[in-house]
């Protein structure tokens, strides 16, 4: 008896192998041209003619600072803003500063105008705490003797942590608008997508420089889940492609600031372009180039003291000053 069921039970396994087996011929067949019996009949599906082809990385920083400029200052770099970034995202920049003889230095608390004494360039990378009204006023005279300010945003994002009580989703913002909005500029809180104008996918965005940038050697330029910038009588240095979209609409209005100057001030939308594994992808490394010469050129002087409790710097850039509105947005 149990001679008998094993038999029909080997018979129902073999005639289900054939079928599957036929069968998954048959679809083949389906997918498959009679010209390219490898390619699939429908080339959307096909992972080479979805995602563009990734840019190769070559290339080293290679600053050319104005003979001018001194061959040796300081650069301090924020870290009392609970700053976003890792020593790897700043890396080639720190190098290329190094390089030329700049020595670098962290801010981490205490007083912010006695940091920049004798500083010739503040960078910030994407604070997570606003800027209190006593840093900002440091920090505007410190530009307003001469130093240089180099302020990193990005858009929102959304971070999921882990805790005894669970998951919580977290919105992640930069909070440079206190401090950005006083020299007239800002980061937009949506990242930028552009579908045709892309290194390997969609976020990562190509970008050029526009006609008055000085932006030597700079063709095109990657950023990676960049955000708009704006500034108000400055200068647009990198714009996005055109068709490019914002996160939050379909709208697609063309071209979008990535990095804007205004005076000795430069905003840029994006932070990862300069990370360790992306800086040489395609004109990369230019860019990190020109964001060193821009902070070493620069030329701080500290204010004499007029005797009456107010330095020089406090009358430069005043937040009453008038100014024609030209947003290059």
């Amino acid at each position: 008896m149990w001679q008998r069921e094993l038999a029909k039970r080997l018979v129902v396994l073999a005639l289900t192998v054939v079928v599957v087996l036929a069968v998954a011929a048959g679809g083949s067949t389906l997918l498959q041209s009679d010209d390219e019996p490898n390619r699939l009949q429908n080339p959307e599906y096909e992972p080479d003619a979805v995602v563009p082809e990734p840019i190769e990385a070559t290339g080293t920083v290679e600053t050319n600072p104005d003979p001018a400029a001194d061959d040796s200052g300081t650069v301090v770099i924020d870290r009392g803003h609970s700053n976003r970034f890792s020593r790897s995202e700043i890396e080639p920049l720190v190098d290329a500063l190094v390089r030329e003889g700049y020595s670098v230095r962290y801010y981490t608390d205490g007083d912010l105008a006695t940091a920049l004494e004798g500083a010739d360039a503040f960078l910030v990378i994407d604070p997570g705490s606003e800027y209190l009204p006593g840093d900002i006023d440091d920090v505007r005279q410190f530009t307003g003797n001469g130093g240089r300010l180099v302020m990193v945003g990005e858009p929102d994002r959304t971070a999921v942590s882990a805790g005894l009580l669970g998951t919580s989703i977290q919105t992640q913002e930069s909070r440079l608008t206190t401090l950005a909005s006083r020299y007239r500029m800002s980061v937009d809180t949506e990242y930028l997508y552009n579908q045709e104008n892309a290194d390997g996918t969609f976020k990562h965005l190509l970008v050029r420089p526009t006609s008055d940038s000085e932006l030597a050697g700079v063709e095109r330029a990657a950023m990676y889940t960049a955000a708009a910038v704006t500034a108000q009588n400055g200068t647009v240095l990198l714009r996005s492609a055109p068709s490019t979209h914002k996160s939050g609409s379909d709208e697609v209005t063309g071209e979008y600031p990535v990095a804007v100057q205004r005076n000795n001030v430069l905003l840029l939308g994006d932070k990862t372009f300069m990370r360790g594994d992306r800086y040489r992808v395609a004109d990369n490394e230019q860019l990190v180039a020109y964001l060193a010469e821009f902070m070493i050129e620069g030329n701080y002087e500290a204010p004499p003291d007029r005797g009456d409790g107010v330095d020089a710097g406090d009358e430069l850039e005043s937040p009453n000053e008038t100014a024609t509105p030209t947003p290059i947005a």
